[in-house]
């Protein structure tokens, strides 16, 4: 008991020294944001970011983030540059960038509707996507030896991708290498067929006997 204690403290000077801590509500708050982005690296901005308020802090339910509700658009001038080499920046002017800002908040379902594909529907009240195909899923259960539904696509997926050998391919459906089918049939009679386009008629020249011949 002495061990326990002298680690976990007494139960009472620790405890009083603890801070109780306040709850981030969802609500605008400063966040560091990017003011522009470029595909140039060379091209510079200064400054590159700055503080402005946006949606934080938490919400009841993992299902939930705080989102905005309104928003605002500021209007940021920096100087956009670009490096040169060595430390040298070559100025090239003064931009207007449009960064958005957050005045309102509220936890919300961080699924929505337009996160649904076509075999899915919306369920506002449970904040996900429900699978609508019933039965592709229970076909799907029947081949679990080889494959896994999965909820998030509303899909039957093989369990393993495997790795084919030379004239093989994996097959989706029924999840193994199958070989590769040939149509030889097909390509030998184009073959036929190229070699009797290029054949040309020969014409018919008589032979030394028949030119002898009177009549």
């Amino acid at each position: 008991m002495i061990l326990v204690a002298g680690r976990f403290g007494d139960g009472g000077g620790e405890r009083n020294a603890a801070v109780v801590p306040k709850p981030a509500n969802c609500m605008p708050e400063m966040q560091t944001v990017k003011i522009a982005e470029e595909d140039d690296p060379s091209v510079l901005y200064i400054p590159s970011c700055t503080r402005i308020e946006r949606c934080g802090g938490c919400c009841s339910h993992n299902l939930f983030a705080c989102q905005p509700t309104d928003v605002e658009t500021v209007s940021f001038q920096v100087v956009k540059t670009q490096f040169m080499g060595g430390s040298k920046l070559k100025y090239i002017g003064k931009e207007l960038k449009l960064v958005e800002k957050h005045t309102k908040c509220k936890c919300d379902c961080r699924i929505k509707q337009e996160d649904c594909n076509k075999f899915q529907q919306y369920r506002k009240s449970e904040c996900r996507c429900m699978c609508v195909n019933s039965d592709e899923e229970k076909k799907c259960y029947k081949e679990n030896a080889t494959k896994l539904w999965n909820p998030d696509i509303c899909a039957c997926q093989c369990r393993d991708i495997l790795q084919c050998s030379t004239g093989y391919r994996f097959d989706m459906s029924s999840c193994k290498c199958v070989p590769i089918l040939v149509r030889r049939r097909f390509a030998e009679l184009e073959a036929d067929d190229e070699f009797d386009d290029k054949v040309e008629t020969l014409p018919i020249v008589p032979s030394n006997d028949a030119r002898n011949i009177r009549i």
